[in-house]
């Protein structure tokens, strides 16, 4: 690993490097953690955003019930670190990825989703020749148009199909609202949210009716926590992005957490008067979602220079930037830049405190 020292000057980093300010993501660990404490609705944090085992444990100290993790590659990540409560919120297909799972599940409490009686099936079949049982969620659409069976009857037949399969155990729904997550207007938001809420906990209560228990009700991200946290019926929440937001969630509105993630980089070139060159590109900052913002340069604008530069553009001559200056870019998107990592640089109050292995970097699978 590249020479550092605890205590050294931000600016004394070499770029480029990805940034975690750790007391701000404290912060919003907090922060997050404060406004469900002692309510009905428990925190279940997805930690494919940030992807590191240390700051699970902080949500989990902060009050967490336990943690989301996207796949099993994550999963096997978390509970190798201690985390004995886990989600993997997208479906498990396929005999390895279920011996998988089932060998998770003899070392820590890791619930499935299925959204398909075959698949269900399958889970079943390879936990009772275990003599196990999984604990299972029936996964809902409420809108995103992704994974999910739709809600009310077809999940009710689901429901009923897998409730005969001795493999499994029926613990719940998960119904996740991923296409409102940034929508700008808060009252529009609220009110898709809402809806999304209606058709998860009605299927909930249809289900419940028809004679089958369910404690878990799990939903929502970042953008719709202050909506689906108080909606009666609901019983946990997945947000990941709090932890240390990006500039595309900068744009959505009623959001009060702080960007703690920054990539730290250094101008390599300026003949140009209006652009400077740094060391950034693709393969430091993801674009899925546009351009990083560059934090306290004004209105200079970042645009991609490819895969090892980015540009500064800058409406007036800037004769002040020189060869050498460092800046910070807050990522559009917090997971998939992050992704592009294999460690943090861990500051606190401007200082480098640690080097944090992003241990489930590329977990895909």
């Amino acid at each position: 690993m590249r020479e550092w020292m605890r205590g050294q000057n931000l600016q004394e980093i070499e770029t480029p490097a990805l940034v975690l300010d750790v007391a701000a993501a404290e912060r919003n660990i907090r922060k997050m953690a404060e406004l469900f404490a002692g309510g009905p609705t428990r925190l279940r944090p997805h930690v494919k955003t940030h992807k590191t085992p240390l700051l699970a444990h902080k949500q989990l100290a902060a009050g967490a019930i336990g943690i989301t993790c996207a796949k099993l590659g994550e999963a096997e990540v978390m509970v190798a670190a201690g985390v004995r409560d886990v989600l993997v919120s997208s479906e498990v297909v396929g005999a390895r990825k279920i011996a998988r799972l089932l060998a998770l599940n003899r070392h820590a409490r890791v619930i499935t989703v299925v959204d398909d009686g075959n698949a269900a099936r399958e889970i079943s079949e390879a936990a009772e020749r275990e003599g196990m049982r999984i604990p299972t969620l029936i996964d809902l659409d409420v809108g995103q148009g992704r994974t999910g069976v739709a809600p009310g009857e077809p999940a009710l037949a689901l429901v009923q199909a897998a409730a005969r399969m001795p493999g499994l155990q029926l613990v719940g729904l998960q119904g996740y609202e991923g296409h409102l997550q940034h929508v700008v207007d808060p009252d529009e938001r609220g009110e898709r949210c809402r809806a999304a809420m209606k058709a998860l906990t009605d299927t909930a209560t249809m289900i419940r009716e028809a004679g089958h228990e369910l404690d878990i009700v799990s939903t929502s991200g970042t953008g719709t926590h202050a909506y689906a946290g108080g909606y009666p019926g609901v019983t946990e929440l997945q947000p990941g992005s709090y932890v240390v937001m990006d500039s595309q969630y900068a744009s959505v509105k009623g959001l009060s957490f702080e960007h703690a993630l920054t990539v730290l980089t250094t101008v390599v070139s300026k003949v140009k008067p209006d652009v400077a060159i740094v060391d950034a590109g693709y393969k430091t900052l993801s674009s899925d979602s546009g351009m990083p913002a560059i934090r306290n340069l004004g209105d200079a604008r970042f645009a991609f220079g490819g895969d090892e530069h980015g540009k500064l553009l800058f409406e007036q001559p800037r004769g002040d930037i020189r060869v050498g200056d460092k800046f910070e870019l807050v990522p559009s998107h917090c997971d998939t830049t992050i992704n592009l990592h294999d460690i943090y640089y861990v500051v606190r109050d401007g200082r480098l405190e640690d080097i944090w292995p992003i241990a489930a970097r590329g977990k895909i699978q």
